[in-house]
This record gives structure tokens, sequence and C-alpha cells, in this order.
């Protein structure tokens, strides 16, 4: 146990030679996500109104106040302005009289489409609810029965799914590169001449990648639960739920260190398959909702199973099958650290 605890200590010594693809690989997600939340469209959008004067604007006004999820925040927040005022603002809605018949003119600025869209979207709620209400007996009734307790922002699903990404894209990173060190530095052969057994050696870098890949993922927890105000009801658990996550990473990252033995071309294969592992897991919304060919490919990713089972910690419903997730990702775990520990003996023999 003391050889293992020093071998831990002289990896954790080794982050010194590769700094800033440690750093890369740690504060990447949580950048990632800071600034893809800057350009997501929250909930609540304020909408600027000109001051109504006929009953039909103010009409709009009450409209608007009742578009939003049953549960949660509302989707408009309008802003009045003056009549003389509508060239400074990105985005006016302005009640106006046509063929005797008042009308609603939205007009932009914006060079922004998704958010002009939503603002589009919102306003057309809005006259749905107007249409709706003049309707009087013949209306339709709709009985919304909210699936989750509380309605959440977007931004709450997205830094979610990007926890697992981060646990498997540092373990992938810094577990490529260390890899490919070995023969670049010639500390390869320094392993394979000392009288340790290579299950040790290899046990101790696992183990070194497993908690930068955790610390990633609680970095990028912190700054979401900052940006949000979300925080998971378990932070233990999820912990649980991510080390498998790290483990994937680290044998795939060890193992093309191993077999690629050039950081540079390690690196892009640890890219390429975080990112496509990411965006094929769930990364945008749950499996479940996609049919087709996506949702069939996603419930193989173990980004996806990962995802499920973080769900409940965050939104306090269940999704999938849990049993089926832990198994999913336990099976993937194993099959990465044995490949990674058969690429060792491999790739190690040459060098002895």
């Amino acid at each position: 146990m003391a050889r293992f605890w020093l071998l831990l200590r002289n990896e954790v010594k080794l982050a010194r030679t590769a700094l800033p693809i440690h750093l890369i690989a740690i504060l990447q997600p949580a950048i990632m996500y800071l600034l893809f939340s800057l350009v997501m469209v929250r909930p609540t959008l304020d909408m600027h109104v000109v001051q109504p004067t006929s009953p039909a604007g103010r009409a709009l006004l009450a409209a608007m106040a009742q578009v939003g999820a049953p549960q949660g925040a509302p989707y408009i927040r309008p802003l009045l302005v003056p009549a003389s005022q509508t060239r400074d603002w990105p985005q006016v809605i302005r009640i106006e009289e046509r063929n005797g018949r008042p009308i609603a003119v939205q007009r932009f600025g914006l060079v922004d489409s998704n958010l002009v869209k939503n603002m589009r979207n919102r306003l057309t709620a809005a006259a749905l609810v107007l249409w709706n209400a003049s309707l009087d007996g013949r209306a339709v009734t709709l009985a919304q029965r909210p699936w989750l307790p509380r309605d959440a922002p977007y931004t709450v699903y997205f830094g979610l799914a990007m926890l697992p990404l981060a646990a498997f894209l540092a373990a992938v990173f810094m577990g490529g590169a260390l890899s490919a060190q070995d023969f670049e530095l010639g500390t390869i052969t320094e392993y394979r001449l000392a009288p340790i057994a290579p299950a040790l050696v290899l046990a101790a870098r696992v183990a070194r990648l497993a908690l930068a890949g955790l610390l990633a993922a609680g970095l990028l927890a912190l700054v979401a639960g900052w940006r949000t105000g979300w925080w998971p009801a378990a932070p233990g658990q999820v912990a649980l739920i991510l080390l498998p996550m790290a483990l994937i990473g680290g044998g795939v990252g060890i193992s093309a260190g191993l077999l690629l033995r050039r950081s540079l071309p390690t690196l892009l294969v640890g890219l390429l398959t975080s990112l496509g592992g990411w965006i094929l897991g769930s990364a945008f919304g749950l499996a479940a909702g996609f049919s087709g060919l996506y949702g069939q490919i996603s419930a193989l990713t173990p980004n996806t199973h990962a995802v499920a089972l973080l769900f409940p910690h965050y939104y306090g419903a269940q999704v999938g099958e849990p049993r089926l997730s832990v198994l999913v990702l336990a099976l993937y775990s194993l099959a990465a650290l044995a490949l990674a520990a058969l690429v060792y003996r491999w790739r190690g023999r040459g060098h002895a």
C-alpha cells in the first residue's frame, strides 16, 4: 500500500510536466458552460410594449401576464415605453389600427435569430390567450398537470448534462497526455524496470485520473449552481454517478496514449470521443424525448445513462431505468479499464 501512495503522489507531481493541458482539462467545461449560458434564452423575456391607449392594447398586456409555466416563472415581462422611444429598444410591440382592426406589430433591431424566434413565439402565445378568451363557451380548456414540482430554466439541464462530459474530458485528456509522455520522455522504460507490479502503476494513474475528473465536474457543478441557483440534492451520490465516467475517460485516454505515443494525436482522440459521446448522449435533452436513430444511438452511450441517474438529484423526478443505467456504466468502466490494462502490457513489453 505504501508503494501505491508513493506512485499516486508521483502521478500528481507529473501535472507540472503538462500544466497547460491539465488547466484546460479541468477549467474548460466550466468555461464552456458559462459561455453557452450567456446566449441561452432565459424563461422570462423583457419585451418592450408601447404604452397602450386602447382596450385591445390593455387586453394584450393582461394576456402576456398569463403566458408561462403553471409552476414556474412567467415567460413575458412587459416593459411599457412611450411612443416616442420605439427606436431605443431592440424589440418593441405597438398596437396599431389597420382597416378598423387592432393589430400587434412587433419590430426588431436584433441579429440574434434565436432570440427573435422566442420573442415572436411569446407574442403568438399571448394572442392565442386572447383568441381562446373570445370563444367564450366554445373555448378549449386545457388541464395542465406539471410533471415537475418546479419549472427549471434550460441552463439547469445543460449544466447537468455537462457534468459527465467534464468528468470524462478531464480524465481522457490527462490520461492520454501522461501516457503519451511516458514514451516521449522515456519514463515507460523506468516503470518497466522498476520492481513494481505494472498493475500497481496503472492503478495509481487511474486513481489520479478519477480524482481529476471529479475535480473538473465539481468545479462545473459550482459554476452551474452559482449561475442558476439550483443545487443537487445529494452531492455525494452525484460524485458516485460521475466516478464511472471518469474511469471510462481515464481508460480511453491511457489506451490512446499508449497506442499513439504522441501527445497531439492523443489529445485529438480525447476531444473527439468526449464531445462525440456528449452530443450523442443526451447533451441537449433527454434521450427519451427523441425518437428514431438518435434515440437508439443515445441509449448506447454512457453519457445518457449518467444524465438519467443525475436527473432526480436536480429535478426530483426519475427517468429511465436506474438499475439498467448503473449496470451500463459499470460495464463500460470495466471494459475501459480492461482495455487500458491489456494495451499497457502489450505496448510496454518492448521497453522492458
